[in-house]
């Protein structure tokens, strides 16, 4: 599933992007002031940001400014009031893949996530990890003529370190996503999860993060 964080100080509006994104199947958050945003956007992984550039706490412009010199990379679309070609420009200075202006166009709003999330390889059905090809769509792996079927919770892990290629993801983290609510998350599962993803794609592509996690670099 694809999680996108809105980072919005209108509340009415907020709401309305998360209305109609979750009915498009997105997993949505918001954070109604740039600083919950930047803790946020620490504490957890998305594939997409919404950003209001006019918040009164901390800008998003100073909020991806300060993302990107910490090295985080996801997608930005900043959703702006703002007309003035020096303050767009900032917006592109500081990191952002695109933007919108207010009132914001719903059904272009969509179209420019989907091809946002494209380029950066997240909806893509099909992606290389060294010699295999995952198909996110079949949940198999596939080397020359052999294919591998991935259980639900094997897949879901994969897709979690993919998500975070060659960065350390902790097991509190895969955790909270790998099991449902209403299950009872496990050290000892996800051990056995990891050592079947190994078995396939080999022991050097998924590396243990001693007393942290894992990480998968390819």
């Amino acid at each position: 599933m694809i999680r996108i964080l809105i980072a919005e100080d209108d509340e009415l509006f907020a709401q309305t992007l998360e209305d109609f994104l979750t009915d498009e199947g997105f997993i949505v958050e918001i954070a109604h002031n740039g600083a919950t945003a930047e803790e946020l956007c620490y504490e957890k992984n998305y594939d997409l940001l919404l950003l209001d550039i006019n918040m009164n706490d901390l800008t998003g412009l100073q909020l991806l400014k300060n993302l990107r010199d910490n090295n985080n990379i996801t997608p930005a679309i900043y959703l702006t009031s703002y007309k003035d070609k020096d303050t767009l420009l900032k917006g592109f200075e500081t990191g952002a893949d695109d933007y919108l202006k207010k009132p914001v166009d719903l059904d272009e709003l969509l179209m420019r996530i989907n091809a946002l999330l494209k380029r950066s390889n997240k909806v893509l059905h099909s992606i290389d990890i060294a010699e295999f090809v995952y198909d996110k769509k079949q949940k198999v792996l596939i080397k020359e003529q052999q294919i591998f079927q991935l259980a639900k919770k094997q897949a879901l892990l994969l897709e979690i370190l993919i998500e975070n290629r060659n960065k350390t993801v902790s097991k509190d983290h895969i955790k909270s996503r790998l099991w449902e609510w209403d299950e009872t998350p496990s050290d000892g599962a996800l051990r056995v999860y990891i050592n079947d993803l190994k078995k396939i794609l080999g022991k050097d592509l998924i590396e243990n993060i001693k007393g942290i996690g894992y990480r998968l670099a390819f």
